[in-house]
């Protein structure tokens, strides 16, 4: 693979900070038995799926042009962002299976405290890590 560039490590990032959120999104959706946590952590797993695509993405797209690809490898970009947008629905079916399964067999929640502090801390984290994405999509271009 080489040296990674300046959007492969942001890639990473996203990457690293998506795993993280999962597992304490996960944990924190088990102490409370929260359908919305849970479905937190799905769309995280969504989100960690697309950043890996990314990732590759932006790995192949740095690729010099060749004899397959005379214009580069640069539409690979284009395609994992389609597929990434495919991934949003996937996580909204997913999200409302589990409202619906909830739904038919509620429970308590417990350990709020516990949940609530976990989003914020996501919310704090996808803030951070969003505005140095969009720092780097832009100067990158």
């Amino acid at each position: 693979m080489g040296e990674l560039n300046r959007r492969s490590k942001t890639a990473l990032l996203s990457i690293g900070s998506n795993a993280l959120l999962i597992v304490f999104k996960v944990i924190a959706g088990i102490l409370s038995g929260s359908v919305s946590i849970m479905s937190e952590a799905i769309h995280s797993g969504m989100d960690l799926v697309a950043s890996v695509i990314a990732f590759f993405s932006v790995v192949s797209s740095a690729k010099p042009a060749d004899k397959d690809h005379p214009y580069g490898h640069g539409k690979i970009e284009n395609i994992s962002g389609a597929v990434e947008g495919l991934l949003i629905f996937v996580a909204a079916g997913m999200i409302i299976f589990e409202s619906l399964k909830k739904i038919s067999e509620p429970t308590e929640i417990e350990n709020a405290s516990v949940a609530i502090l976990v989003m914020v801390a996501a919310a704090g984290v996808n803030f951070f890590v969003s505005r140095i994405l969009y720092k780097v999509a832009k100067e990158e271009g």
